[in-house]
């Protein structure tokens, strides 16, 4: 059976370990969909820099999970 293609929910994000980060500290995404999605992409604001994650991991019955890892946070990112 073939699935249609349609718009996708929109993925939650949240932050480990919060969303307000020392420069020079580490931060992990989380960006959490539908099981079935692929690929997740984190991208900034200005959309000039983005990065994918392959490596989706499934969580349940419903959702699957990607995070992103940024080791030192500078006010770059």
């Amino acid at each position: 059976m073939e699935r249609e293609m349609g718009a996708l929910p929109r993925p939650s994000i949240s932050a480990e370990p919060g969303t307000v980060i020392s420069p020079g500290s580490h931060v992990t995404f989380m960006c959490r969909g539908p099981v079935g999605v692929q690929t997740f992409r984190l991208e900034r604001e200005d959309r000039a820099k983005y990065k994918d994650s392959y490596n989706v991991f499934r969580l349940g019955p419903s959702e699957s999970e990607a995070r992103f890892h940024i080791d030192s946070v500078s006010e770059g990112n």
